[in-house]
């Protein structure tokens, strides 16, 4: 039997269009082998020989054990937290960072235009009314998180005229952002006209929007998550809207996805479900993220951007 001995194994589906742009960063560079993750692990492979995987985090927690000499996992996916505990902490970890801040821009931007312009209703009235919008300029977004794809929202609504406060574990000042909180200040929600979470999973993000949250906002919020599940209070939620206290949540993650059908979300009329769909991968985004790393690690040098299990990020 001839044995397989690649560097790299690749773990994607046919259907998965992301596999062509990697399997060409990889090309004539490395040799690798792409192995579907519904099939069992060809025979032929020599697992020793493994040092590299690319794979969601799922595969990459089914399939790690299987390689002892495995130095790298560049996930496919931005949310690794499921990972911690589960690989050796000899593997380094890289999520899919840098190359989501467009398609999240567009997701919040839509969503924000859709909701005060009142676009769907307009476009399916069937009666005159010339009642106007108020619009967004002058009006004050909260960003929870920082990082690039908090700075590539702020940058976007910025032109219409919307000004960013920012909330991040230090409070340190971050360019776009008029002024920044540290987590934990309530102040950062009070009169927030939109509210915006690209938070990642972690236990100091649990519940960041809560009651407390949600009282300091405008009573016309918008209530945006697209980080993960965890930092939303559902009850507290579901109180303020039935209250009055905000106006409209958009969601697009949930601590339990999919999101149960008896789940009060899908029935309450403002609230708008997404089903994690504010930032899908693109053809290129897998190879583009883990670009630089990969010529790092053929140079022998250090991974930038690592998984820290100890912040959950």
């Amino acid at each position: 039997m001839i044995k397989l001995r690649p560097e790299v194994v690749v773990i994607a589906a046919e259907t998965d269009a992301w596999r062509g742009p990697v399997e060409a960063l990889f090309s004539g560079k490395i040799e690798s082998l792409t192995l579907d993750p519904a099939l069992p692990l060809p025979e032929a492979l020599d697992r020793q020989a493994i040092r590299v995987m690319v794979a969601s985090p799922h595969d990459a927690k089914v399939l790690a054990p299987y390689f002892p000499n495995l130095e790298w996992i560049q996930s496919t996916w931005a949310g690794v937290d499921s990972l911690a505990g589960q690989v050796p902490m000899s593997v380094s970890v890289t999520p899919l960072r840098g190359v989501f801040g467009q398609a999240m821009s567009e997701f919040v931007l839509g969503w924000i235009l859709s909701l005060e312009r009142n676009i769907i209703e307009r476009a399916t009235a069937k009666t005159w009314d010339a009642s106007p919008e108020t619009g967004v300029r002058g009006k004050t977004m909260g960003i929870l998180g920082t990082g690039s794809i908090g700075c590539a929202i702020a940058a976007a609504v910025k032109p219409l005229g919307i000004k960013c406060r920012g909330l991040n574990t230090s409070g340190s000042q971050t360019e776009g952002f008029a002024r920044c909180f540290k987590s934990g200040d309530v102040q950062f929600f009070e009169g927030l006209d939109y509210c915006v979470s690209v938070l990642p999973k972690t236990e100091a993000t649990n519940h960041v929007l809560g009651e407390a949250a949600f009282a300091a906002m405008s009573n016309k919020a918008i209530v945006i998550n697209i980080g993960r599940g965890n930092a939303v209070d559902d009850d507290a939620l579901l109180r303020a809207l039935d209250t009055n206290t905000i106006s409209t949540a958009v969601l697009d993650v949930f601590t339990t996805e999919p999101l149960p059908n008896y789940h009060r979300f899908w029935q309450h009329p403002r609230v708008h479900v997404t089903s994690h769909t504010a930032a899908p991968t693109a053809i290129d985004l897998v190879a583009t993220a883990m670009k630089d790393n990969f010529e790092r690690y053929l140079a022998g040098d250090a991974l930038e951007d690592l998984f820290v299990a100890s912040k959950g990020y």
